[in-house]
């Protein structure tokens, strides 16, 4: 059951529903800091059914488990080092709630550019403040997102503020498409 306290990913949901209007079952989506699998029943509520599991905690990806949307569930921390998934597999990867007090490093976009497809999605919700707050992202996080734009790897597609995302406080959605 969704909580009403956090909306991310239900917000997530509706935005990889209005990027893939048609069918859903042939796009492979890559949960990034998954939790205990909130993204992926919203995913999965949308008609998605090829969802990865990423998370450092085996005791999240054991409670992600119990929802039975994830065909893979991978224990593992998400930052610059290469994890052992061949380039270009996913057609989306989502953050939500992962930019939170320092939970993920900054560097870990350029893992997310190596493991997409040509043409695939990176979708980030956050609360606003913590990327203005937390010191590793203050200042860097949307120059970091921007150079990679600069350097012709991807597009902004949208970068939307959402009200409510948690507990009545806003939230922001981004969305970068890689370039084909």
């Amino acid at each position: 059951m969704e909580s009403i306290a956090y909306r991310g990913p239900a917000f997530v949901g509706s935005v990889l529903a209005k990027l893939y209007p048609g069918a859903k079952e042939d796009v492979r989506i890559l949960d990034v800091a998954a939790g205990t699998g909130l993204v992926g029943e919203q995913l999965a509520k949308q008609g998605f059914v090829q969802i990865d599991a990423l998370d450092p905690s085996q005791g999240m990806l054991d409670e992600a488990k119990t929802k039975n949307v994830y065909q893979a569930l991978i224990c593992s921390y998400f930052n610059e080092k290469e994890l052992d998934i061949a380039p270009d597999t996913y057609d989306v990867i989502v953050i939500s709630g992962g930019y939170s007090n320092s939970h993920l490093p900054l560097d870990c976009v350029w893992e997310a550019v190596r493991l997409l497809k040509p043409g695939g999605y990176f979708v980030v919700a956050a609360r606003p403040v913590l990327l203005q707050t937390v010191e590793e992202y203050k200042g860097h996080f949307e120059p970091l997102m921007d150079k990679i734009e600069k350097e012709g790897k991807w597009t902004k597609i949208s970068k939307e503020v959402v009200p409510d995302y948690q507990k009545g406080k806003e939230g922001i959605i981004f969305v970068y498409q890689m370039k084909q």
